[in-house]
């Protein structure tokens, strides 16, 4: 398990005040060149159980999470600029206001200088490992917030209503869409050709068919059709998008078709009967 220090842009304008969005959304994220790497590449350096540090500047350190195995993928959620990208975390624990981790204290303990002024960079020195430990040991997790019991039939993953569920999709399809473009790729809806999936998406050699899932409210919850599921099976460029939130912050989640298969659990909610 390796250590990172995750910078929050805080000395950024499009940065300042987004460390707490991250928090809230469970997410680190970054946009831009990141000294040439790329923000989707940064974001993905961190392993799969990774402890992620979060650094404030003029702060110090104030939080902490585990990657995930979700890498990161096109958002506009945090910092709503191009070339954004998010990735979630979990197991997240947040250190009270008054007392955060200063670098002073990291350097005044091991004599390591931890690499701030990177946007993730390893923390290599044991010493200033163990110290991390030893700060975030008594702090219990935050534990998630409790999402409000939905009303009857304004279900986050079903819409009952038919003019709020064809809202949602089209906004969530709107926001894919946007991000494919805003990288330059080619973009060509098939909603209504019954393919399987929603968006044919091109850059050069490289395709993707992409199916899209929005949602109101946090949960990543919604129907899949046989249709769907068949090409998610089949086609190793098929690609799931859940927009959380999709009408007010939207959130991205990126899946490949095997992860769909494996991280969600599938059960059957419809059977169609025919006459013997």
């Amino acid at each position: 398990m390796d250590h990172w220090l995750f910078n929050t842009d805080e000395t950024e304008p499009e940065g300042e005040g987004k460390h707490k969005v991250m928090l809230k959304q469970l997410v680190v994220a970054a946009w831009g060149s990141c000294k040439g790497v790329g923000a989707e590449g940064t974001l993905n350096r961190p392993a799969q159980g990774d402890l992620i540090y979060y650094f404030r500047a003029g702060y110090g350190i104030i939080a902490r999470a585990k990657a995930t195995e979700v890498f990161a993928s096109p958002s506009r959620a945090i910092f709503n600029t191009p070339g954004e990208y998010c990735r979630p975390v979990d197991s997240l624990q947040v250190l009270p206001d008054s007392a955060p981790v200063t670098v002073a204290s990291i350097k005044e303990e091991s004599g390591y200088q931890i690499p701030f002024r990177q946007v993730m960079g390893r923390i290599l020195n044991k010493a200033a490992q163990d110290y991390l430990e030893f700060r975030f040991g008594s702090t219990e997790m935050r534990p998630r917030k409790q999402q409000p019991k939905p009303k009857p039939g304004t279900f986050s993953f079903f819409q009952t209503d038919p003019d709020l569920r064809k809202k949602v999709e089209r906004a969530a399809i709107r926001f894919v869409k946007a991000s494919y473009m805003k990288a330059n790729w080619r973009v060509k809806s098939v909603e209504h050709e019954h393919v399987g999936y929603d968006l044919h998406c091109t850059k050069g050699d490289l395709v993707e068919c992409v199916e899209v899932k929005g949602s109101t409210g946090a949960e990543q919850q919604f129907t899949i059709t046989a249709n769907e599921m068949g090409k998610a099976q089949t086609d190793n460029r098929f690609v799931l998008y859940v927009i959380t939130n999709a009408l007010n912050r939207p959130v991205s989640h990126r899946y490949s078709g095997s992860q769909l298969m494996s991280r969600f659990d599938i059960q059957p909610t419809q059977y169609r009967a025919k006459l013997k």
